[in-house]
């Protein structure tokens, strides 16, 4: 008798504390709180407007440049290493040719054979039939010299190891596109960036068109005369000694 009057009790309580709330939801269905609905669905961006090339896919570059091939002796002759290749801002390949993403180089360097064949694989694999990716870059043209194991300094230029490819800063490296998004990109692309020898990122059309705007608005509403190029160019502080004839050419940027 003890255990059914407890029994009674506890499901008099449990039904005096549930029993409102499943009466109410079960009188209002519609009081249910919906978890998607039409007007939170995003459009589909259209793609109407894009031109996928005839070749989709990433060309495998030349370890050894052309020239070097076709020659009878095939041998090359020694350049000096000069900076000037990779030093400053790109002037021409600057842009997006066909407007979507793409890899860009934030400091200058050098590219050999090696990164771009391992880009190659791996965009490749992950293109659809949809996307399409393009090389903005040329293949390797300037030799490396490379003194073997063990020998001595001295008597003259070493023989070529390998070549490579300078790159500015502001270079874009590759472009990719046809009917996919940013953050598919972005995920893809990723691993491009980390993998390059210099800064670099991955950039849209979007992108590139703010900073411009950006910086035409700093340069039209800037009211602070005091600019790096105004203080090196009339020597504040006699800041003139300390700096590069580049610092006074770039404004320190570069």
């Amino acid at each position: 008798m003890m255990s059914v009057t407890m029994s009674t009790k506890v499901f008099l309580n449990f039904y005096n504390t549930n029993a409102a709330w499943v009466i109410k939801s079960l009188s209002k269905p519609h009081s249910y709180v919906q978890s998607a609905a039409y007007m939170k669905i995003k459009v589909a961006p259209n793609y109407d407007d894009i031109e996928i090339p005839e070749k989709k896919k990433l060309r495998m570059m030349d370890k050894v440049p052309p020239p070097v091939l076709h020659t009878a002796s095939n041998l090359a002759v020694q350049q000096r290493s000069e900076a000037k290749y990779c030093r400053g801002p790109e002037p021409i390949h600057n842009k997006l040719n066909y407007g979507q993403y793409g890899v860009q180089a934030l400091d200058g360097g050098y590219l050999s054979h090696k990164h771009m064949d391992a880009w190659r694989l791996y965009i490749n694999s992950k293109l659809t039939n949809v996307m399409f990716a393009e090389w903005r870059i040329e293949p390797p043209w300037k030799p490396v010299t490379k003194k073997g194991t063990g020998k001595r300094m001295g008597k003259g230029k070493s023989s070529i190891s390998h070549y490579v490819t300078p790159v500015k800063a502001g270079r874009i490296l590759l472009e990719v596109g046809g009917e996919i998004e940013y953050k598919q990109v972005y995920k893809m692309l990723r691993h491009v960036a980390a993998q390059c020898p210099f800064d670099a990122r991955i950039i849209s059309a979007e992108i590139l068109q703010k900073e411009e705007e950006q910086k035409n608005w700093i340069a039209t509403n800037n009211l602070n005369p005091f600019s790096f190029r105004y203080c090196a160019r009339n020597n504040f502080l006699g800041i003139k000694k300390d700096l590069s004839p580049y610092d006074l050419k770039w404004s320190g940027k570069y």
